[in-house]
């Protein structure tokens, strides 16, 4: 195998590039810095791509024999108010900039298999009921819906090409590096004021990224993965208390949660958000970040475990002890 990986400077991209190279794999990683970073492995060649959107042209990437592709390059998901793009931007970079990849990879006789990083925003960003590959498809946000086209312009793009496709839907990722959701709830427990969070019961699946890692591996060679989609998760379901008292187990803080309307929640999630724009400063919470601490969205990975025989390699106990030791450097 000759894999490119796309995104690799990003959070997961990271991860999955060492973990390649530790496996000996032939690795070709795209960035789009100004220069490669440094410090990593020389055996990972690096190659510049343009600004990705509608007319990038990946057609130079692909060259010299690629075998297979992971594309994890994309927008993210924007969650505090005063970091919102316009909704135009999410199709240009995740859907646009996607199926222009993707053309490029039917029209290069020599890669076999497409993987693509979506989100199970794709499906929902709120369920109370476990999420899987048959749940219908009803994307609530910007963000979930261009992880749908995108989806979709692959499975089209592709369904009469040599090469063949694999999607993974991940639910909120942490892990060493973190920059998102489980960051912030780091950086409320570092606050030494209790929280208002201990009437919160949702139910929630995450993933941490070596799982995620191991199951891109897996899913590079593995034929039952073959033109599928999979939604992936920890196997583990908790609530928003519960996460943050094993977090602060991990970090060894002591959790302070005391019983809070869900209504005050809101109230101050939405003057929080406020004073954030007001000053520039995040404090960790808004009325977004309250309305996913609130939620619940499982996830039902029995699909991709049943079709690899695959067991997370790593629990959630593991992962968060990772996630807070190098958020504590």
């Amino acid at each position: 195998m000759r894999i490119l990986v796309t995104g690799a400077t990003g959070f997961v991209g990271r991860h999955l590039c060492l973990a390649l190279d530790r496996a000996g794999c032939s690795l070709r990683a795209a960035y789009i810095e100004a220069t490669p970073p440094a410090g990593w492995p020389t055996a990972i060649e690096w190659m510049k791509c343009d600004s990705i959107g509608p007319g990038s042209d990946w057609s130079g990437l692909l060259g010299g024999g690629v075998t297979h592709v992971v594309h994890l390059a994309g927008l993210a998901h924007r969650i505090a108010s005063k970091d919102q793009v316009p909704d135009s931007m999410y199709d240009q970079v995740n859907h646009l900039a996607t199926a222009q990849l993707v053309k490029a990879v039917a029209a290069t006789p020599s890669v076999r298999r497409f993987i693509f990083v979506s989100s199970i925003g794709a499906v929902t960003s709120a369920s109370d009921w476990p999420v899987n590959e048959q749940t219908p498809c009803q994307p609530d946000s910007a963000y979930g819906r261009s992880k749908l086209a995108a989806e979709n312009a692959i499975q089209s793009i592709l369904g009469s090409s040599v090469a063949d496709w694999c999607i993974v839907r991940p639910p909120l990722l942490y892990g060493p590096g973190n920059p998102g959701n489980m960051a912030r709830l780091l950086k409320l427990l570092e606050f030494p004021v209790p929280l208002p969070l201990a009437s919160v019961h949702n139910r929630r699946s995450f993933l941490y990224v070596g799982n995620l890692v191991d199951a891109i591996l897996r899913m590079l060679t593995h034929p039952g993965t073959a033109r599928k989609t999979f939604c992936l998760g920890d196997g583990q379901d908790v609530s928003t208390p519960d996460l943050i008292r094993k977090l602060g187990q991990a970090a060894g803080r002591p959790a302070r949660l005391f019983p809070f309307p869900l209504i005050g929640l809101r109230l101050l999630g939405s003057g929080m958000g406020l004073l954030s724009s007001l000053t520039g400063r995040s404090f960790g919470l808004d009325l977004s970040c309250v309305e996913k601490f609130c939620s619940s969205l499982p996830v039902d990975s029995s699909h991709f475990c049943t079709t690899c025989a695959w067991t997370p390699p790593f629990t959630m106990d593991e992962g968060l002890r990772a996630t807070v030791s190098r958020h504590s450097e």
